[in-house]
């Protein structure tokens, strides 16, 4: 997001609600403010001229009611001050809560620009009863390229995960996999069963945490429970390190929506192992829906049956990825752009 809006505004003076606000302006180059600071967050949405809120599925209460009460006070707040808001690229629901739904409808009514990067967060607006356009884009994500990626970068970061880089070293092929613990993880057993069978082939595996240190609970898990060795990542990545980790991989195994975007944007084969609307939602928008597995009744037959179909995959299927790649890409400038004919009015 930040790199489209400067890219379009390279004057724009952009401020991030951070948990870590010194860390946010060091490695992004924008300011920050403590989220939790209720007094420096409504002052400097007093001094906007655009509040964005966007970045990922913020409007929902499934993962925790806290943070829906969260965005959609930082939202009320600038509605407040009288501040022009827009909903940018979100994945919008689930909303199991009646007052959720309500005040959400409430409040998305009155702001003056709303994209959602998938069909589901559309349709899902749609039953709630809102009755404006709403345009389906992709995930801000998808406007990098590999033109865009210094894969030098990490290779720092997968010489201390122990993985083979240098030419000197075997380097086999790579299979980038990010997981998170779900419920009763009945899932991991099989998981791991699956990438045992990659190892067994010659792949490499590595686990990746999307969320740190969260992940590297279900990380350390699944590796408990494989019977041939692997790699982790074990510390927190920047969203270009992760984007770029992502770009140096054979192919993707991940439930982390973001795994699976960040493949799509590198080119990546990828299978998607959904716990959520929002991962069934993406790998229909990339039109790979039949890559997509669900959670709660993981069929490992299924799985690597279709891993192995990504090692060879037709030149048709490419080139056909290769043009929804690019209509994606397309898609996900639209929201920085609106975002800035807002700011210039």
């Amino acid at each position: 997001m930040i790199r489209c809006l400067k890219t379009l505004e390279p004057g724009v003076e952009i401020t991030v609600f951070s948990n870590k606000p010194a860390e946010t302006r060091e490695t992004y180059g924008v300011e920050a403010a403590y989220r939790w600071n209720p007094f420096s967050v409504a002052y400097r949405i007093l001094k906007c001229g655009l509040l964005i809120s966007g970045g990922g599925s913020l409007l929902q209460d499934v993962t925790s009611s806290r943070s829906f009460k969260y965005y959609t006070a930082v939202i009320k707040t600038a509605l407040f001050f009288k501040k022009k808001v827009m909903i940018y690229s979100q994945g919008v629901g689930p909303l199991s809560n009646e007052k959720n739904r309500a005040k959400t409808l409430k409040l998305l009514k009155r702001c003056n620009a709303i994209t959602v990067r998938d069909n589901v967060s559309a349709c899902f607006l749609k039953e709630l009863g809102l009755g404006r356009d709403v345009q389906v884009v992709s995930d801000p994500v998808m406007a990098f390229g590999r033109e865009d990626i210094d894969e030098d970068d990490i290779s720092g970061i997968l010489r201390e995960a122990g993985v083979p880089t240098s030419s000197g070293e075997v380097r086999k092929p790579l299979l980038f996999v990010s997981v998170r613990l779900w419920k009763d993880n009945a899932f991991f057993a099989p998981a791991a069963k699956l990438l045992d069978a990659q190892v067994a082939k010659g792949w490499d595996v590595l686990l990746v945490p999307a969320h740190f240190p969260a992940d590297m609970d279900a990380a350390s898990k699944l590796r408990s429970m494989m019977s041939l060795p692997s790699y982790a990542i074990d510390k927190c990545l920047t969203a270009s390190q992760f984007l770029a980790l992502a770009a140096r991989a054979d192919k993707v195994f991940s439930m982390r929506l973001h795994g699976l975007i960040c493949a799509m944007a590198m080119g990546v084969p990828m299978l998607a192992l959904s716990y959520d609307p929002k991962v069934d939602g993406f790998m229909e928008q990339a039109g790979l829906e039949r890559f997509c597995l669900p959670c709660d009744d993981f069929d490992l037959a299924a799985a690597e049956a279709l891993l192995e179909e990504l090692d060879a995959v037709p030149p048709e299927v490419v080139k056909k990825q290769t043009t929804r790649r690019a209509e994606m890409r397309e898609l996900a400038w639209v929201s920085a752009r609106k975002a800035v004919e807002l700011l210039q009015k």
